[in-house]
């Protein structure tokens, strides 16, 4: 069989010699095969590294001035000392064993590992999260218990009955918890997050995202855990994290060995144009400060949003194909991190905040995730805002988000106004792909049209529009790599169960 990399021969299973003559800097190293990989985010970046060990020569091109994409950090220098934060806050774990064992390789050397602590505040109140169910007897109104608990024995009296079928996210949670119970922990917070009522959001939400499928599974499985060590995700707490750098170390890491080898990643560096002829791609324009110019390439990987590679196919994709391109929508995110002059605010990785008379929708404190992460006697806290792009909030300066901010920890009583001393905040435009009732139909048609083009892969969280996890972006990004080298499992069957998710 031929090399689908460099056209030559090779074994049915196993490595291309060519390639790997090419890799070891052999005669054939010149005309190692060229893959551009757009987007240097966890996806791009392992897949690129993947590429490179293989004896590809590969440049990366990130629109960013930075690796990392969702999973970027950075570090703030400021008079009180070094301040490590994310770009929103991440943990990594994984059951995949070869998944784990990249991310040990890449960061394994300096981590810490962390014990997972978030809560959910309601009634005044801080509940567990994942719901511990002693902490939900004790701090639960009694009324507001008595009728979860009713409301749970109807809803599976009624679904012996007549059941309702699970044709969109409320539907599928009230199904499986009752009224009262979705009301309380799903409802508000899911429609607060995503902008849009609960009735319009596709039933795959609830599936790929709550792995305990009623009112007695939570019950069971939090005051009788396993013994086999069959845990649902959403009840994993181990984690671990970067001693310093936050999460974006991985892509750093990822970033220095594929430059290590050779290949290219190019920053501030946007895709500007795809281009392609007779069902195959021939290259891609890229623009930068030096201006316009094309990388020629008949192997391209993508892990940009599938909607702006579709808008960047030239030719242009069908008027039909466009038309599902537009229907497709991301939710966007604010984060406004404060510096405190405190050595600690809570214990807490996360705080998820449901109520509507909050705009904050999550609380995160860096230094629970490492204590190296800032000075002793500083914190950081990281207040995020879902909203649409550049609407009304997306446009609001740091010193109003500080206010608005402000109030809602006023409201929680975490800190005063007077302890802060620097406020900054990141934006990014496609934090959640929505899953809407229409979304699956879209996004179906968009991906079959990108896939008909020759030598074009599209991968990764933003590539396959699907909310997945940092690990599942890992093993996206390797399978597409193996799967451009003609092996492996298809890249997008990772994250495709209800077991990877939670």
């Amino acid at each position: 069989m031929k090399c689908p990399l460099c056209g030559n021969e090779a074994p049915r299973s196993g490595a291309c010699p060519s390639c790997d003559a090419a890799a070891a800097g052999g005669s054939a190293a010149e005309a190692r095969p060229h893959v551009v990989v757009l987007g240097a985010g966890l996806a791009g970046l392992s897949a690129a590294a993947r590429l490179v060990k293989r004896g590809c020569r590969v440049t990366v091109v990130e629109a960013d001035d930075h690796v990392g994409g969702l999973a970027a950090s950075f570090t703030i220098r400021t008079q009180w000392g070094e301040f490590d934060y994310d770009n929103g806050p991440h943990r990594f774990h994984t059951t995949d064993t070869h998944v784990k064992e990249e991310a040990m390789r890449l960061v394994g050397h300096d981590i810490v590992w962390a014990q997972r602590q978030s809560r959910i505040y309601l009634y005044g109140r801080f509940f567990h999260y994942p719901l511990r169910g002693g902490n939900v007897l004790r701090s639960l109104p009694p009324l507001v218990l008595v009728k979860a608990f009713l409301d749970y024995l109807a809803v599976k009296v009624r679904n012996l009955v007549a059941p309702r079928p699970d044709s969109n996210f409320e539907n599928w949670v009230v199904n499986r918890f009752g009224r009262k119970l979705y009301d309380v922990f799903f409802g508000t917070y899911t429609e607060k997050t995503w902008g849009i009522p609960c009735n319009r959001i596709s039933a795959d939400w609830a599936a790929q995202r709550i792995s305990l499928l009623s009112l007695w599974d939570t019950v069971k499985k939090t005051l009788f855990p396993s013994r086999d060590g069959d845990v649902p995700r959403t009840l994993v707490s181990k984690f671990f994290y970067p001693r310093r750098g936050g999460i974006g170390e991985l892509c750093r890491q990822y970033a220095n060995e594929i430059r290590a080898a050779g290949s290219e990643v190019l920053l501030s560096t946007p895709a500007l144009r795809l281009l392609h002829a007779d069902g195959k791609v021939s290259g891609v324009v890229v623009g930068g400060a030096s201006g316009e110019r094309t990388l020629a390439a008949t192997r391209i990987i993508s892990t940009i949003p599938c909607t702006n590679l579709a808008r960047l196919l030239a030719p242009a994709a069908p008027a039909e194909v466009l038309h599902s391109v537009n229907s497709l929508k991301h939710r966007s995110m604010i984060f406004v991190y404060m510096i405190l002059n405190r050595p600690t605010v809570t214990p807490d990785h996360w705080i998820y905040l449901p109520e509507q008379t909050l705009t904050t929708h999550r609380l995160s404190e860096f230094k629970n995730f490492s204590a190296d992460s800032a000075p002793a006697d500083k914190t950081l806290l990281c207040a995020e805002i879902t909203c649409d792009y550049d609407d009304a909030e997306w446009r609001m300066s740091d010193a109003a988000l500080q206010a608005t901010v402000v109030k809602d920890m006023g409201r929680l009583g975490l800190i005063k106004e007077s302890e802060i001393l620097q406020t900054f905040s990141r934006r990014e435009r496609y934090a959640y792909p929505i899953y809407d009732l229409e979304y699956r139909a879209h996004r179906d048609l968009v991906l079959q049209h990108i896939a008909s083009i020759g030598g074009l892969i599209t991968t990764g969280r933003q590539g396959l529009f699907k909310y997945n996890n940092m690990d599942h972006s890992v093993g996206m990004g390797l399978a597409a790599a193996d799967n451009l080298l003609g092996t492996g499992d298809d890249h997008t069957g990772v994250a495709a169960g209800q077991e990877y998710f939670g």
